[in-house]
């Protein structure tokens, strides 16, 4: 009887570990209603981050240097919506028994390599944002005379570290090197990034309202005004991811590691809606916040004639 149980809970433990949560209390009508909610997220993303994309593809004056890494982080959220989330999409219908399909673990695996890859590049991002933001701001003129290889490395090391990451957990997962920990070893990443951005934006701030104030020529200030469009981009993110690793650890807690209660899966979808939804919000604030992209964007739907755009110079 008891090897019967243990055989139980391992099983269940094995679903927890694909991604996909056990929802004897969920019915399938509030599945399907996070599934479309999800769903519309998902398309939203892929829509608007497509679009803004095409626009630092198509736009020289938008394609600058200090603009890699927001193209970087626009490709990890596009990807985000259009390929992560229509994983999560895919394994939550399979744990409400909306449909059956089965994978071979290598498959199962993969999957949750893909479906962690293209978040963990998102979050990355940022945290190298903030530091190339902490840099413009401490070391204003050094930073404007950084040569490109050095952005286009950056943008090489946050994939780098995303690859690195899901390939650890395709590991981890296909032969059960790790239990649960692994995803706790996942989050920790996330941890470590949330830390580089609130210590960099705090050092940021700190040096832009409690130091000294010389006198900035044109380029600069508007690098201190793209790191406060950025601080406040990568601030609502956090405010968006925070209630995601918080729910991740009560769903993985022992008190609710074996038993799902039905509020318990609405505040595991609903942080997790709202993490992906992180990935919307970036490119509206940037066409609210940074003229040349807003401009860009207004030229390539037609709002505006072409000669409206004028570049910047940014070497």
């Amino acid at each position: 009887m008891d090897k019967m149980a243990n055989d139980s809970l391992d099983k269940q433990n094995e679903t927890l570990l694909e991604g996909r949560l056990t929802t004897v209390t969920f019915s399938p009508s509030e599945c399907i209603a996070w599934l479309t909610v999800l769903c519309t997220i998902g398309i939203a993303i892929l829509t608007v981050n497509s679009l803004a994309f095409i626009v630092y593809l198509k736009d020289p004056h938008v394609r600058k240097r200090s603009m890699y890494l927001v193209i970087s982080l626009a490709v990890a959220d596009m990807f985000v919506g259009g390929v992560s989330l229509s994983i999560r999409v895919f394994n939550s219908g399979r744990s409400c028994s909306l449909w059956e399909y089965y994978l071979s673990p290598a498959g199962d695996s993969m999957l949750i390599a893909v479906l962690l890859l293209f978040p963990v590049a998102s979050v990355t991002n940022l945290a190298v944002i903030s530091l190339e933001r902490m840099h413009a701001t401490f070391r204003p003129f050094k930073h404007r005379l950084l040569k490109k290889w050095i952005f286009g490395a950056s943008v090489g090391f946050v994939w780098l570290t995303a690859v690195l990451n899901s390939a650890c957990m395709y590991v981890y997962v296909l032969f059960k090197l790790g239990g649960v920990w692994e995803f706790y070893s996942h989050l920790s990443l996330f941890v470590c990034c949330f830390s580089i951005i609130v210590i960099s934006y705090m050092s940021i701030v700190a040096k832009m309202y409690c130091g000294t104030h010389p006198h900035h020529n044109g380029a600069v200030s508007r690098e201190r005004k793209l790191t406060k469009t950025l601080f406040i981009v990568t601030a609502v993110s956090l405010a968006f991811l925070l209630p995601y690793t918080l729910s991740f650890f009560l769903v993985f807690s022992k008190r609710t590691y074996y038993s799902f209660s039905s509020q318990t899966i609405h505040l595991h979808f609903f942080s997790t809606s709202l993490a992906y939804a992180n990935s919307l919000v970036n490119p509206i604030f940037y066409a609210y916040r940074i003229p040349e992209f807003k401009r860009a964007i207004s030229s390539f739907l037609g709002c505006t004639p072409r000669a409206q755009v004028f570049p910047q110079n940014d070497s």
